[in-house]
C-alpha cells in the first residue's frame, strides 16, 4: 500500500533525435507533448520526459528541419525519431540564424549590468533547499544473471554465473548509493553572497563531511566572466571576450512565463572536448536577460549545469528559482585506474563499443536546488560577511518537522531506504568513527578517546642525545571545545635527561579559530635548527 501510494501514476519515455540523412544526433531539438510539456534534446540528441498524465503524441522541431510528430505506443518506452533537412531552406536558415545568434548575444553582454541580480539589486536573501544523490536508474540495469566461460589450463572451460548486475539492480531499486540534504540561508550586499547552512542531513553520518558541503557543483551566477562547473573554471559564454572562444547559432524560440524567448546554441571554437563549455542560452526577447541556461563539457566526465529564473515584473528582473546538476562517466579511449578499481570507458571514436557495461556505467550524480522567499533591496545584516559558508551549530540535529517544512516534495520510498540503510551500514561498520580518526592520524596524531597522541614524539634520533623516546599529545574536543590541553615528555638515553612541556589555552573566537593561551617548555634545541610551518601559529 505505501509503494503505491508513493509511485503515484507517472509515464516516463525516452529517445534520440537524429539526422536522417548523416544518423548525427540533433542537440537541443525541440520535443513538445500533446499535453503541453516540452523539454530539449542533449548534445547526444537524447532525451526524456516524465509525466504524470499519459501523452499520446510527440511534435519535434529543429531549425533546418521539417518538423516531425510522433505517434506514442503504450508499450514503447524508447523513440528514435529522424528528422528530414529542408534542403531548400538550410543553406539560407543556417547562415541568418548564425548572425541574429551573434547579434543577441552581444545585446545579452551589453546589458549584463542592467540584468544581472548581483548588480542591479542592493541587497538580496532567499533560502534555498537542495538535495544531492548519488544513483542509477534501475530500469536501465539489465540486471540479469550473465553466464561466463572461463578457461584453464588443463581443466577446460569453467562455468561460472555473473550476479554483479544482478544484485547491483536489486540494490538500486531499493536505495540510493548516497544521499544528503541541506537548507541554506544566503544573504548579498555589496559584493558578498554568504551562504549559512540551517540544516544538514548526510546519509549514514551524524555529522557533516564538510568537504563535500563545500564543494562548488556549479556557479551561482551565470553573468560572471569566469563560469564553475565541479569546482573547475571557465570561460563563460556571456563573458567580454565570448567570441574568441565560442561559436553561436539561434535555434529556436519559446516562450517562458509568458515572455518571448530566444535558444541560442553556442559551442566552444577548439577542437578539443575539455576546452570549454557547450550548451543553451534561453534569452529574452525584449531585455536580452538570460531565463534559462544549459552548461556542459563532456570529457572523462560528462557534467552538466541547468539554470532556471522567475521574471520579477517590479524590477524587470529574471531572478534564479532552480539549478540542477548531473554527472555521469564520459567516453575515453582507454580504461583508467582510480582508487583500485578499473574504470572502462565506451570510445570517444566508436559508438558500436559492445563492451559488457558495469555498475560504474550506469551510476550518476545528481543534484537539485530549489531557491524560495527571496526578498530584495531590504536591509540585509551578514554575520561574519568574510565567510563565504558557515554552518549553524545545531544544523545536524534538526528533526523532521524541520525537514518537512522545506522539502519541495516528500521522500519517496527509495530516499527513506537511503537514510535507514547506509545510517545503519555505517554504525555497525564504524565508519564514522574510522573517518574521523583518519583525518587526525594524517595530521600525526592518534585518537585515545579524551586525549589525541602525537605521533612525532615517540621516537628520534641526535647526536647529543642518542635515541630520545617521548610521550606528547593534546586533549581533544570530546574533552572540551573551548579548553585545550597539551604538552610532552621527552627522555634521551645519551644524556639522560628528561625534557617536558606544558600548556594551557582557551578559544576566544568559534569563528576565526582563534586561541590564547600559555606554556612552559624544558628542552634543548640543536643549534642553528629550522622550525617548518607544520604547526598552527603561536604568538
Amino acid at each position: 500500500m505505501l509503494f503505491t501510494l508513493v509511485c503515484q501514476a507517472q509515464f516516463q519515455f525516452s529517445g534520440v533525435i537524429r539526422d536522417r540523412d548523416s544518423r548525427n544526433p540533433l542537440p537541443f531539438a525541440t520535443i513538445t507533448t500533446n499535453t503541453g510539456v516540452q523539454t530539449l534534446s542533449d548534445l547526444d540528441g537524447k532525451f526524456v520526459i516524465l509525466s504524470r498524465t499519459p501523452s499520446l503524441s510527440l511534435l519535434v522541431s529543429y531549425v533546418g528541419y521539417a518538423p516531425n510528430e510522433i505517434l506514442l505506443e503504450n508499450n514503447s518506452k524508447f523513440y528514435s525519431i529522424e528528422l528530414n533537412p529542408q534542403r531548400d531552406q538550410l543553406k539560407e536558415v543556417t547562415v541568418s540564424s548564425n548572425a541574429r545568434g551573434l547579434q543577441i548575444i552581444k545585446n545579452v553582454i551589453a546589458r549584463k549590468s542592467q540584468n544581472d541580480p548581483q548588480k542591479k539589486l542592493e541587497t538580496f536573501e532567499f533560502k534555498a533547499y537542495n538535495k544531492l544523490v548519488i544513483t542509477a536508474n534501475p530500469d536501465s540495469i539489465k540486471g540479469s544473471l550473465d553466464s561466463v566461460f572461463i578457461k584453464k589450463a588443463k581443466a577446460g572451460n569453467h562455468y561460472k554465473v555473473d550476479s554483479s548486475d544482478y544484485k547491483f539492480k536489486k540494490i538500486i531499486s531499493k536505495q540510493h548509493l548516497f544521499q544528503t540534504e541541506r537548507v541554506s540561508q544566503f544573504q548579498y550586499r555589496g559584493k558578498a553572497l554568504k551562504e549559512t547552512i540551517l540544516g544538514t542531513k548526510m546519509a549514514g553520518f551524524k555529522q557533516p563531511i564538510y568537504e563535500i558541503l563545500s564543494v562548488n557543483l556549479q556557479s551561482f551566477s551565470v553573468y560572471d566572466n569566469q563560469y564553475e562547473l565541479f569546482e573547475t573554471a571557465y570561460k563563460s559564454p556571456i563573458s567580454n571576450t565570448t567570441f574568441q572562444n565560442y561559436r553561436f547559432k539561434l535555434i529556436d524560440s519559446t516562450t517562458i512565463h509568458d515572455r518571448k524567448s530566444y535558444l541560442i546554441y553556442f559551442k566552444n571554437k577548439k577542437k578539443r572536448k575539455e576546452a570549454g563549455l557547450e550548451g543553451v542560452l534561453y534569452v529574452d526577447a525584449e531585455n536580452f536577460a538570460i531565463n534559462k541556461a544549459i552548461m556542459r563539457i563532456k570529457g572523462l566526465l560528462d557534467i552538466s549545469g541547468t539554470h532556471e529564473f522567475e521574471y520579477f515584473p517590479e524590477q524587470k528582473l529574471w531572478f534564479p528559482t532552480q539549478k540542477l546538476f548531473k554527472i555521469v562517466k564520459g567516453k575515453n579511449n582507454y580504461d583508467i585506474r582510480i582508487l583500485g578499481e578499473t574504470l572502462a570507458f565506451d570510445s570517444g571514436e566508436n559508438d558500436n563499443n559492445s563492451r559488457k557495461k558495469g555498475a560504474s556505467d550506469f551510476t550518476y550524480l545528481f543534484s537539485e536546488t530549489r531557491l524560495f522567499d527571496v526578498k530584495y533591496n531590504n536591509p540585509v545584516s551578514i554575520k561574519n560577511p568574510f565567510q563565504n559558508m558557515e554552518v549553524e551549530k545545531d544544523a545536524e540535529i534538526q528533526n523532521e518537522a524541520f525537514w518537512n517544512r522545506y522539502r519541495t516534495d516528500s521522500l519517496d520510498l527509495r530516499s527513506q531506504r537511503t537514510y535507514f540503510t547506509l545510517d545503519s551500514v555505517a554504525t555497525k561498520n564504524k565508519i564514522e568513527k574510522r573517518l574521523f580518526q583518519g583525518r587526525k592520524i594524517l595530521n600525526g596524531y592518534v585518537p585515545f578517546g579524551y586525549f589525541d597522541m602525537d605521533l612525532r614524539y615517540l621516537v628520534s634520533f641526535n647526536n647529543y642525545e642518542g635515541f630520545r623516546f617521548g610521550l606528547g599529545g593534546k586533549t581533544s574536543n570530546s574533552f572540551s571545545k573551548v579548553i585545550r590541553l597539551d604538552g610532552y615528555i621527552a627522555y634521551g638515553l645519551k644524556d639522560e635527561q628528561y625534557k617536558y612541556n606544558l600548556g594551557l589555552s582557551t578559544r576566544i573566537d568559534s569563528n576565526t579559530n582563534s586561541w590564547i593561551g600559555g606554556s612552559y617548555t624544558d628542552d634543548i634545541r640543536e643549534i642553528a635548527s629550522s622550525s617548518f610551518a607544520i604547526d598552527k601559529k603561536k604568538f
